[in-house]
């Protein structure tokens, strides 16, 4: 009776992760049009063939779907971010790129869709915020001497271009490989780093000796 019980089980969850992939799929493509407060839950279980009912069992509504779709995004990407230690994120960053564009190319039709002309702005900031947060904190590990104020201007820089590079990348069908968009972030980032190690030659720090 316990193996039918886990057996049942086990089907229950494949079906119910079956169910929310359709859903999450139907409304990427939908956001590719319009934005969520534009789409309604007819429309969604429509275009999917799942009747409404049904969508109820797993969201309140369109904006709880979206908001727990941001949220596993933001959580994927602190796992990715917490698999590594500080030093490799600062010193070597090529792996931590690639596992990145491995799980936007994995994902590619939802991080479009969020990332997009139609998604969340506030989840765009929350989601710097959180990156720019563990660039910090592994910068300043590295560069323990490098001008503070410079830490915030770089680790915005790097996080705000890495992430005009991603919508790019997302919006121009992938046509690059994670490792070929890995090695193109490396040098983007290893030019800012250029630009911290030399601090003591910058306007900032000549500012501050005045």
């Amino acid at each position: 009776m316990i193996r039918r019980a886990i057996l049942k089980e086990k089907r229950l969850d494949r079906r119910v992760r079956k169910t929310r992939h359709q859903l999450r799929q139907g409304l990427a493509k939908l956001m590719l049009q319009k934005s969520v407060k534009e789409i309604t839950v007819k429309e969604l279980t429509e275009l999917v063939d799942i009747n409404r009912g049904t969508f109820y069992l797993h969201y309140k509504d369109i904006y709880d779907m979206a908001e727990k779709i941001q949220l596993d995004i933001i959580e994927e990407f602190q796992q990715i971010f917490a698999a590594k230690p500080d030093y490799a994120v600062a010193e070597s960053p090529f792996s931590l790129f690639v596992e990145i564009y491995t799980y936007l190319a994995e994902n590619a039709d939802l991080c479009a869709a969020f990332l997009g002309k139609n998604g969340d702005m506030a989840f765009v900031e929350k989601l710097k915020s959180m990156v720019q947060g563990r660039c910090l904190h592994s910068l300043k590990a590295k560069y323990e001497n490098a001008d503070p104020d410079q830490f915030e201007w770089f680790s915005a820089f790097v996080v705000g271009g890495h992430l005009g590079l991603i919508q790019k990348w997302l919006d121009t069908g992938m046509r690059e490989d994670p490792e070929e968009m890995a090695t193109l972030a490396v040098q983007m980032v290893m030019s800012g780093v250029r630009f911290l190690e030399s601090s003591k030659d910058t306007c900032f720090s000549q500012k501050n000796a005045l």
